[in-house]
């Protein structure tokens, strides 16, 4: 009985959290598409093997743009979490 009590616990608490999970592929996805709809080239990130993302911003970018685009990946549901900052250079040209 013991050991049917411990696989359906196993069940519960387990199983769901295996669809939940994203992963590192949709969460690249996403953070992609977020920085191309927002037209976004001064930033660097990277992508944990959890699919959290941390994600620097170029000093040019307007703090606005920052917020907006840290907000959106946060939601994001194939984005499980996000740590950003910025770096102390320009990742790539900025035009004006």
């Amino acid at each position: 009985m013991r050991i049917l009590s411990n696989l359906l616990l196993f069940a519960v608490l387990f199983i769901p959290a295996a669809f939940v999970y994203a992963g590192p592929d949709k969460a690249e996805t996403a953070v992609t598409q977020t920085l191309f709809d927002a037209d976004m080239e001064n930033v660097s990130y990277s992508i944990r093997r959890d699919g959290f993302v941390d994600i620097l911003f170029g000093p040019s970018v307007e703090e606005k743009e920052y917020i907006r685009i840290v907000e959106r990946l946060r939601a994001h549901p194939d984005v499980p979490g996000v740590l950003a900052g910025r770096g102390k250079s320009d990742y790539c040209p900025v035009r004006h």
